[in-house]
């Protein structure tokens, strides 16, 4: 079998990294009653990290030139908002702050 060509390697990377924040979000999930701020924040949250890893595998696959970067915009649209979303979370504080700061997700979120 043919290795991936460095260009390849690091999409498969990048997808996987993507991959991997979104699993430390929805693990970080807050379990149990949480307030009304923590419960709308986290919602916005989740849904916008599974989106960031969702869009950038969709990308690999694009059907056009046209529908790659729609779906990369997409992508970085979806991990700014996770961002914004997690400077919430710290700021606020909401639920499971101390968990987002240790996880770094904040940093990844710009990362990505």
């Amino acid at each position: 079998m043919k290795e991936a060509s460095i260009a390849r390697q690091r999409t498969l990377a990048l997808q996987s990294r993507a991959i991997q924040f979104s699993t430390n979000v929805n693990q970080s999930y807050p379990n149990g009653p949480v307030t009304l701020p923590s419960q709308v924040v986290w919602g916005q949250l989740v849904r916008a990290a599974d989106g960031t890893s969702n869009n950038l595998i969709e990308a690999d696959n694009g059907s056009s030139d046209a529908d790659f970067l729609n779906k990369m915009r997409t992508a970085l649209r979806e991990a700014k908002e996770s961002r914004a979303c997690l400077q919430k979370v710290r700021m606020g504080p909401l639920a499971n702050a101390a968990r987002v700061a240790a996880l770094g997700l904040e940093q990844e979120a710009d990362e990505l």
